[in-house]
């Protein structure tokens, strides 16, 4: 019997969360200053959702979907070209966000290149378990995701491709 982790996810593996199988389509990282969080792109039919894995004293599992941006309340573009930062206190569905930490890093898509810029300010909720972040990429473009946090008994049946 195969014994593979989260940790072990490569493009082309299969797994089940939530009810659903999914496919790993993809393999990303983002370097913080040598800080590393690993991020798998999983798909099942039209759904996507990217699987991040950062390890500090502890491994933590965090499950995100790329929002828009306009979807979080308040102007956030305009708010960030007049104030260099968004707000301490964000809201998306009716669920509000605090500020929790800033960075700059380096993001590398299919773990490959020299890494593009960016960056990201995290928000969480007053459970803090479930997140919201926002990324500047460049002078003008942003992106957003909101997410939560996963346990890793949470996934199973993980299989390789093929």
């Amino acid at each position: 019997p195969l014994d593979l982790s989260l940790s072990d996810l490569k493009p082309g593996y299969v797994l089940d969360y939530a009810l659903k199988t999914w496919q790993v389509t993809a393999h990303h990282y983002y370097d913080y200053d040598g800080d590393r969080v690993d991020e798998w792109e999983l798909s099942c039919g039209d759904d996507v959702v990217y699987l991040d894995r950062q390890e500090d004293d502890d491994i933590s599992w965090t499950l995100t979907r790329k929002i828009r941006v306009s979807d979080v309340a308040g102007n956030i573009r305009d708010h960030m070209r007049n104030n260099d930062d968004p707000p301490d206190e964000v809201s998306h569905n009716g669920r509000t966000y605090y500020g929790d930490s800033s960075a700059v890093g380096r993001f590398y898509k299919n773990s490959e290149g020299s890494g593009q810029e960016f960056i990201t300010w995290n928000y969480l909720d007053d459970s803090e378990k479930r997140s919201l972040s926002l990324e500047q990429w460049g002078d003008d473009e942003y992106d957003a995701t909101v997410g939560e946090v996963v346990e890793e008994f949470q996934f199973s049946n993980i299989l390789p491709a093929g």
